[in-house]
């Protein structure tokens, strides 16, 4: 069992009287802009979300998010809604729409979900992969015909960038529980003053990256992070009990690569998304009373708050399901 979030997922505002529509199998991307202050603490959070939907019909939906300001985006087809914890959609797509939103976040609520967490040295800038978790997973005899089905199935999953699904082993013999280590695999990017870095961190074997920097805390932070390709390491010349520690571990740590790439929650959790974080050292904003808007596109009609039906759709549960 991994943690929940992210996605992040608020407190939602209470329920309202229409049924969500979406459409399943929507794209996802989305631009996280983080400004850091000199000591490398997050001070704002602005969100690009853009989901592209690819079927005719009706859409009502609700992005669970903890959220202060809500617009359009660029290029979006439809105008955004907002109420307290909610970003809202509601509209007809004539086979294909752009749903553009930018987002300000409340930093408390949502920085400690960030991948990365920045800390300034005298002479140093200290980039640490904080996705680690702690997941339940277990040890058993198991089928091995059965056992590569399953790695096929991870795999592709892992080449369409889809959710895995159908992960289902037969176990001869008890289980036995273990506690295993798993984190997002993590490419950064960028330049702390006139020095460059790139680097992958996978959370787990390597979780930090030291850049050395005369006078660090005097300058500038530049930096993108995305999710990396996750480590396959079942190989056939394993034994049996081998293969399964590692498809768990491949599973998992796709798992938790696929949450982190869905900052906010995406409309359809199981499709394609993909998340680019940027880190730059800025200003601190100022603050702005919220604004809550009733709903978006054609009419004001009544929402329905998703919050926890969009979470159940994540893979947030997903070691290798065993059948006895």
């Amino acid at each position: 069992m991994l943690p929940l979030t992210p996605p992040l997922a608020p407190t939602v505002a209470g329920p309202l009287p229409l049924q969500p529509r979406f459409f399943r199998r929507a794209s996802n991307s989305e631009r996280v802009v983080v400004g850091l202050d000199e000591d490398g603490t997050p001070n704002s959070i602005r969100v690009q979300q853009t989901t592209v939907l690819k079927r005719l019909g009706d859409y009502v939906f609700a992005i669970p998010a903890p959220v202060k300001t809500v617009l359009s985006g660029p290029g979006t087809e439809s105008p955004p809604g907002q109420r307290t914890n909610q970003i809202l959609w509601q509209g007809f797509s004539p086979g294909t729409r752009r749903l553009s939103v930018i987002a300000d976040l409340r930093v408390a609520e949502s920085a400690p979900l960030l991948p990365v967490k920045v800390r300034v040295e005298r002479n140093a800038v200290l980039i640490e992969n904080v996705t680690s978790a702690t997941a339940k997973s277990y040890t058993a005899d198991v089928e091995p015909v059965g056992l590569g089905q399953v790695v096929g199935r991870i795999r592709n999953a892992i080449r369409q960038r889809y959710t895995a699904e159908g992960l289902n082993v037969e176990v001869h013999g008890p289980q036995r529980p273990v506690d295993v280590e798993v984190a997002a695999p993590l490419q950064v990017s960028g330049t702390v003053g006139p020095k460059r870095f790139d680097a992958v961190l996978d959370g787990v074997r390597r979780k930090e990256l030291r850049i050395l920097v005369p006078g660090a805390e005097s300058q500038k932070i530049s930096m993108r992070v995305r999710t990396a390709p996750v480590a396959d390491r079942v190989r056939p010349s394993q034994s049996v009990a081998d293969q399964l520690a590692s498809t768990i571990d491949l599973e998992l740590t796709y798992s938790r690569k696929r949450q982190y790439d869905q900052f906010l929650a995406a409309p359809d959790a199981t499709g394609r998304s993909t998340t680019t974080y940027v880190y730059r050292t800025a200003p601190r904003p100022v603050v702005a009373a919220p604004i809550e808007t009733g709903g978006s596109s054609d009419n004001t009609i009544g929402w329905v708050a998703l919050g926890l039906l969009l979470a159940l759709g994540l893979p947030v549960a997903a070691v290798v399901w065993a059948r006895s």
